[in-house]
C-alpha cells in the first residue's frame, strides 16, 4: 500500500490514520462524515446517510450491514467519523463515536497478489456532491508513470542504436573485404 501523506482529504477516501486513545496503533478506515456532518443510521433501507443523503456503498464486505448500531450525530470540529469497510468486525466510529486521530496520508496504490489497485473516491459520494469527482491521482505517481514511460522510451532507443550500429559495422566488414576471384573454366 501506498499513502500520500500530504493529500486533502475527502468523504469516501480510506486513509491511514494513527490512534492513541483507546487501541494505539495505524488504522486503514474510509472517510463517511468531516467535521460538521450530520451522519446517522440508517435510513428505511438501511443506509448510512451524510447530511440527509443515503449512501449506496457497494464497497461494504459482503453480507455487512451499514452498521451495527443506530446511530445520529453531528461530527465535531477536529474529529471525522472513520468507517471500515468491513464494518462487522472493525473497531471504528461505530463503537468509539467521532474520532479525533492523525491521518497519516491517503491511500492512492494498493498491491495485492500482484496487482495494482487504484482506490477511487466511490460513486455515491461524488453523485450526491459529498466528495471532488474525478481521479485523485498524487503528483509523485504522475513523475512516477512519466518516468517509466521516459525509461521504457530510452530503453527502446537504446536497443535500436545498438541494432543500427551492427548493421553498419557488418557493411563496412563486407565493404572491406577482397574480393575473392571466380576460376572460370
Amino acid at each position: 500500500m501506498v499513502v500520500d501523506r500530504g493529500a486533502q482529504v475527502y468523504r469516501g477516501d480510506l486513509i491511514v490514520e494513527q490512534e492513541s486513545s483507546v487501541a494505539p496503533g495505524y488504522y486503514i478506515r474510509r472517510v463517511i462524515g468531516l467535521p460538521g456532518d450530520r451522519v446517522a443510521c440508517c435510513n428505511a433501507r438501511g443506509q448510512i446517510t451524510v447530511n440527509g443523503r443515503p449512501l449506496a456503498e457497494t464497497y461494504l464486505y459482503p453480507g455487512d450491514p451499514a452498521s451495527r448500531i443506530q446511530f445520529h450525530v453531528t461530527v465535531p470540529r477536529g474529529e471525522m467519523w472513520l468507517l471500515g469497510d468491513h464494518r462487522s468486525l472493525s473497531f471504528d466510529s461505530q463503537s468509539k463515536g467521532p474520532l479525533a486521530v492523525r491521518v497519516v496520508g491517503r491511500i492512492f496504490l494498493i498491491l495485492r497478489a500482484g496487482h495494482v489497485i487504484l482506490p477511487q473516491t466511490p460513486r455515491t459520494f461524488v453523485v450526491d456532491g459529498l466528495a471532488p469527482g474525478g481521479s485523485q491521482i498524487p503528483p509523485a505517481l504522475i513523475g512516477a508513470e512519466a518516468g517509466s514511460f521516459a525509461f521504457f522510451l530510452l530503453v527502446v532507443l537504446s536497443i535500436f542504436g545498438i541494432v543500427r550500429y551492427v548493421i553498419r559495422r557488418r557493411h563496412r566488414t563486407r565493404a572491406r573485404e577482397p574480393e575473392v576471384p571466380q576460376a572460370v573454366p
